[in-house]
């Protein structure tokens, strides 16, 4: 069953992974100088401002492409699914990390991360508010006899 806690557990782990894979990404830019080149036109004309484009457009693809390799591997390697996390079960672990599944939530990692985000931000708070304004806990026991 999908709790508030489960929720925000599940919210802290996607934006934790999509982090993480942001980081390998940002090491794999200093090493593939590909990644990070900036395609400028080599004159003013119409073709070459395309191709700069098209080329600039080619560098996003492969970045995000590498985020997403680099996420499913993260996911694949804790070997937690986030489903399960999100419904509260008691283990996460699953038997085979580099199925199709793993792969998919590092793309919904990647994508979703700044939803995700500020989606978690709002619970949390919401769960400060609804913890703050519970009535004390009575201090002994009160017996019914």
């Amino acid at each position: 069953m999908v709790t508030l806690d489960s929720t925000i557990s599940f919210l802290i782990y996607i934006t934790a992974v999509s982090s993480a894979a942001a980081g390998v990404t940002e090491i794999a830019k200093s090493a593939i100088p590909f990644l990070t080149y900036d395609y400028v036109p080599d004159n003013d004309s119409y073709e070459a401002h395309c191709k700069a484009g098209k080329k600039q457009h080619l560098k996003k693809l492969f970045n995000l492409v590498f985020s997403v390799l680099a996420a499913g591997c993260i996911f694949a390697e804790l070997g937690l699914d986030p489903a399960q996390i999100l419904m509260g079960t008691n283990t996460a672990y699953v038997a085979d990390a580099w199925g199709a599944r793993i792969w998919t939530w590092g793309i919904v990692a990647v994508f979703g991360s700044p939803l995700f985000h500020s989606i978690l931000k709002i619970l949390q708070g919401y769960q400060q508010t609804v913890s703050s304004h519970l009535p004390p806990k009575p201090k002994q026991k009160i017996d019914g006899k």
